[in-house]
């Protein structure tokens, strides 16, 4: 799935003003908050083996694991790399990303 560089560079610009009435868009969250860096733009190709593929995760799962991982509750080697990612990312829109990525094969 291709996104449109310029509604990535858009949508990067708007997600730090705060919740809007319309639900987020999972794709656009995730690709601008950089999550396709390391996951892919398809959430199943990492750009390194011991990456995980996030790709038709159940969405309760990942969601889980992104709070865990904001949290500090989950503490290994990749969460260390995430979190600083993660703390930029409010809880509203890691339920949209893990919402999206479980609807991918």
């Amino acid at each position: 799935m291709k996104v449109p560089f310029r509604r990535v560079i858009l949508v990067s610009l708007l997600l730090p003003l705060g919740s809007v009435a319309a639900p987020l868009d999972g794709a656009l969250v995730y690709t601008g908050k950089i999550c396709v860096t390391c996951h892919g733009i398809d959430g199943n190709t990492p750009s390194k083996t011991d990456y995980p593929r996030l790709a038709g995760q159940s969405a309760d799962y990942a969601y889980g694991q992104m709070v865990d991982i904001k949290s500090g509750v989950r503490n290994n080697r990749q969460s260390e790399a995430m979190r600083p990612v993660m703390n930029v990312v409010s809880e509203t829109e890691m339920r949209a990303i893990a919402d999206w990525l479980a609807t991918l094969k």
